[in-house]
This record gives C-alpha cells, structure tokens and sequence, in this order.
C-alpha cells in the first residue's frame, strides 16, 4: 500500500459518517469471506445507526493503515477474557446488567466465546451432538461444548426432555445473570415450581428438605436412572439420607431384630405428601 492510499485510508476511517456507509469497501478487501458469509450484527452499510467494523474493532484505522504490522486492534481473539466482553457490553450492558458477577464471567468466559459474533453458522458443537439431538435447540448445543458431562445426563431414562424440545438450557439458566451456586438450592428452588406447581405449596407444614437445599436434596436436575429424577434408587435409603433419628417404632422394639423400616422400605407408601401438608406435619395421608 502506497504512502498517499494508507493516508486515504486513515482519514477515511476517522471519519464517522465514511465508516457508518462504506465498511464492506475496505474492511472487505481483506477480509471479504466474513462479509460474504452473512453476519450476526447489521453492518452499518446495510441499516441505518448499526455498528460499523470500527465500532467494535476499536483502532482498526490503524490495521488499516498498515495490516501487517504491530497493531493494538481489537481483534476479540487474544484479548483477556474481560477485555472481550467489556467491549461487548459498550452496547449490551442493558441487557445484561449483571453480567460481571456470573459464574461464566468469573469463570473466564468471554462473550464470543459462546456467541458468533459475525457468521451466523450453526456452533461447531452441533457436531459432537450424539443421534436424536441433532435438532437441538442453538442455546443448548453452544452449552455442550462446555458442560458434555451434564449433557450425558439427558440420555437417562428419567429426564427433562431436551431433545424432544420440551425444555432448553436456557429455560433454567441465565448465562448472563448471578445465580446461587445450585440452581436447585434454596434461593433458585422458583425455577423448578415455575413448572412444577404442584410442589410449590406454600403449605402449612413444609418439607423442611426445601427450605435448606431445595430441591436438589432429593431430585437430580437433568436426569437420573431412578424414577422421579431422584438421587437414590431406593426411596428409604433417600429418606435416612437425612432422617437419621427416627420414631423407635420404626426400627422395632426386640433386640437384634431386624428393622421394621429399613433403606429398603417405600417411605412414601404411608408420607404421601412429601413436599409438604396442610394437615399433617409428618406429611401422613
């Protein structure tokens, strides 16, 4: 590039108006399969106040001016992971306002590294989707990516059906927001009721379980090979999990007999109202 065209081309790109209508011009001399391939954000030569190149490749006046040398461009690739997404939020910090204190954030994870930030092409995790999730949804296969091991969970035999499209990632999770350390605990037990209204109560006498560790005290959140999602596969062995101290007449009265209800026996045949009564405080039928 000639003296006179790289001064040309720095004083076209100061200028504001130049940037905003004719990106794919120069940017795209370059760079023109990006441009070809369709791109997630409106260019600003194709809608009227959308992001130019320069908008979020802060200092590319001077990658311009000289491509192949030293340049501090922001290139959304060898950026600290912050740096990535402080850039993002110059324009979606609205959306996301608490962003900064998610575990992805605090975790390290930038905002591209889960969002294409200029072809729309399906992630490069669909293909590790095993068969029957090809068709799941994007949120979800960007998510495998990372979290394979609690996607292997989805192919119990007791689940909530992803694959079918009944749920997402993104239907209990927020990416982008704070959230408890377990979404089953306590404070984030409302995603789990939002759906299953009938274990909400409020109730008289409520399953103290819930009000300590939520749901997740008995139930696995993405799948289980026990019936019901839950932890254990015998009910009784759930139950004494926490149940320690026990009525004597459980365990029976004869020395060295054996147990009257042991980890083996239904708890629920007789405390049908696990999850809480409004007319007896042992949850009795």
């Amino acid at each position: 590039m000639g003296t006179t065209r790289r001064a040309l081309v720095v004083l076209w790109l100061l200028s504001a108006p130049a940037v905003a209508m004719a990106v794919e011009s120069t940017c795209g001399a370059c760079h023109a399969t990006v441009l070809e391939a369709g791109h997630s954000h409106p260019l600003a030569g194709t809608r009227e106040g959308a992001p130019a190149c320069a908008d979020c490749h802060v200092q590319a006046e001077v990658h311009a001016a000289n491509p192949l040398g030293a340049s501090t461009m922001m290139t959304f690739a060898d950026e600290a992971a912050r740096a990535r997404s402080d850039a993002c939020a110059g324009c979606h910090a609205s959306a996301h306002p608490r962003r900064g204190t998610s575990p992805h954030q605090q975790a390290g994870v930038a905002c591209n590294d889960c969002h294409v930030t200029h072809s729309p092409a399906t992630p490069d995790s669909a293909r590790l989707l095993p068969a029957g999730y090809q068709d799941l949804d994007a949120a979800s296969a960007t998510c495998v990516a990372c979290h394979e091991a609690v996607f292997t969970q989805f192919a119990f035999n007791e689940r909530h059906r992803l694959a079918e499209g009944s749920v997402t990632c993104v239907s209990c999770h927020d990416p982008h927001d704070a959230e408890p350390r377990s979404l089953l605990g306590h404070a984030g037990e409302s995603r789990c009721v939002s759906c299953h209204r009938s274990a909400a109560g409020p109730f008289v006498f409520e399953h103290s379980a819930s009000r300590v560790d939520g749901c997740g005290s008995c139930h696995e959140p993405h799948g289980s090979p026990n019936r019901h999602l839950l932890t254990h596969q015998q009910v009784g062995e759930l139950c004494y999990s926490c149940h320690v101290l026990v009525p004597q007449f459980h365990i029976g009265f004869a020395p060295g007999a054996p147990a009257r209800f042991g980890q083996d026996s239904v708890c629920t045949n007789c405390h049908t109202a696990i999850h809480g009564s409004n007319f007896d405080r042992n949850f009795l039928r």
